[in-house]
C-alpha cells in the first residue's frame, strides 16, 4: 500500500474507532479488511475490590471537580477532539477500567483465537524475562482485566505483557534495570498501567510522574495507584501543575505510549517544548501506526510530527518492533514499534 493509501486507511480506522470498533488488515499483502465488534468489553467474573464500586462512579465528587477544573483551563496541553468528544464515555466503563476499552485494546486488536495469541505473546515475553519481572508484578485480573491462565507461565494480560516488554526495551537501550535514583514522566499515562508495573519491578526508581489531559484518567490513576500501594513513588500530576512541576523535577526519562498519535500537532509541540525546557534527555514513543509519527488533527488529518522532535533536539537513537520475532509478530498481529530519542546537547 502506498503512503496515500496508508493514510486513508489510518483515517478510516480512527473514524470507525469512534464507535468502539476496530479496522485491521487481514494480511499485509491484502487490501481487504475485517471489522471486529469488540465483544466482551470486560471480564466481570471477578468482583470489584471492596468499596471500589462506590469510588468508581461517574458522579464521584472528585471526578466531577476534576472535569470542572480541566474544562476551565486555557492549557496548551489539553486533549484534541478525539478524546474530548463522547467517544471515551462510550468506550470506557469506569468501574471496569482495565477491560477492553480506550486505554488498552486487550481483545479487539487480537480478534479470533485470543487465548492462543496471548500464549504466543506470553512465551515471547517470558523468553526475555531474565530478571523475573513477570513474577515481581503479577496479574490478578482486577477491574475487569481480561487475563489468561497457562500451566507453564504466569497469568498473562495485555497490561502485564505490554508493560514488561516496554521495560525490557528500556533496559536494552537505556539501562533501565541498572539505573539508580531516576525519575520518569509518563505523558498520557491513562490509568497508570506502566507506573504500577515499574514501581513494583524497578526498586531503584525514585519517582514516576503520571500526567494525562483527560480528567477521567487523572481520577482513575489516582485511585488505581493508591489501590496498588505504589503511590509512595508514583505521583499523579494535575494538568495545571505540569508546566511548573516538570522543570523542577527534571525527569530523566519521558514515555509516551499511544498518546501523541491521538493529539493535534500543536499539543504535541507544547509537550515536546516542555520536555526540552525541563531538560529531559531521553524520550520513548510508541506510535499508534507502526513507526509513523503521525498526529491526529481535529479534522482527522494526520501530520508528521517528526520535525517537532528534531526542532527541539530529540534525535532517534533506537527503534525496533515491539515484537522482534517476525513469526510471533505476524501470528499475534501486533505491529507496534518502540522508538527511543535522545536530546542532543544544546
Amino acid at each position: 500500500m502506498n503512503r496515500k493509501g496508508s493514510r486513508i486507511f489510518l483515517t478510516i480506522r480512527y473514524l470507525i474507532g469512534l464507535f468502539g470498533l476496530t479496522l485491521t488488515r487481514t494480511s499485509p499483502k491484502l487490501t481487504s479488511y475485517r471489522i471486529h465488534s469488540g465483544k466482551g468489553r470486560h471480564d466481570d467474573s471477578r468482583p470489584l475490590p471492596p468499596g471500589m464500586a462506590a469510588v468508581l462512579d461517574d458522579r464521584h465528587p472528585d471526578l466531577v471537580a476534576l472535569r470542572g477544573r480541566y474544562s476551565q483551563l486555557a492549557s496548551p496541553f489539553k486533549a484534541g477532539s478525539f478524546w474530548r468528544r463522547s467517544r471515551r464515555l462510550r468506550d470506557l466503563n469506569l468501574a471496569y477500567f482495565r477491560g477492553d476499552n480506550a486505554y488498552v485494546w486487550q481483545l479487539r486488536q487480537l480478534g479470533e483465537n485470543a487465548r492462543l495469541k496471548f500464549f504466543l505473546f506470553a512465551r515471547y515475553v517470558s523468553a526475555l524475562d531474565t530478571h523475573k519481572l513477570l513474577e515481581r508484578t503479577g496479574e490478578d485480573g482486577a477491574f475487569g482485566c481480561w487475563a489468561f491462565d497457562f500451566q507453564t507461565m504466569p497469568t498473562a494480560s495485555r497490561d502485564l505483557l505490554d508493560s514488561v516488554n516496554e521495560m525490557y526495551f528500556l533496559d536494552r537501550h537505556w539501562g533501565l534495570l541498572s539505573k539508580m535514583d531516576f525519575t520518569v514522566v509518563d505523558i498520557g499515562a491513562g490509568y497508570g498501567r506502566l507506573a504500577h508495573r515499574m514501581v513494583e519491578s524497578v526498586p531503584d526508581l525514585k519517582r514516576y510522574l503520571c500526567v494525562d489531559a483527560i480528567p477521567e484518567s487523572t481520577f482513575l490513576s489516582e485511585q488505581y495507584l493508591r489501590y496498588r500501594k505504589v503511590d509512595h513513588k508514583a505521583t499523579v500530576l494535575r494538568l495545571d501543575e505540569v508546566a511548573d512541576r516538570l522543570p523542577a523535577e527534571r525527569p530523566d526519562l519521558a514515555v509516551n505510549i499511544h498518546s501523541f498519535s491521538e493529539m493535534p500537532i500543536a499539543v504535541i509541540e507544547a509537550w515536546i517544548e516542555l520536555l526540552a525546557r525541563s531538560g529531559v534527555p531521553t524520550l520513548m514513543i510508541v506510535p499508534n501506526e507502526g513507526d509513523q509519527l503521525l498526529s491526529l488533527e481535529d479534522d482527522y488529518v494526520r501530520l508528521d510530527f517528526g520535525p517537532v522532535l528534531e526542532r527541539h533536539g530529540y534525535v532517534l537513537a533506537a527503534r525496533e518492533p515491539t515484537i522482534t520475532d517476525p513469526d510471533v509478530r505476524d501470528l499475534v498481529g501486533i505491529g507496534d514499534w518502540f522508538m527511543l530519542y535522545r536530546r542532543a546537547a544544546p
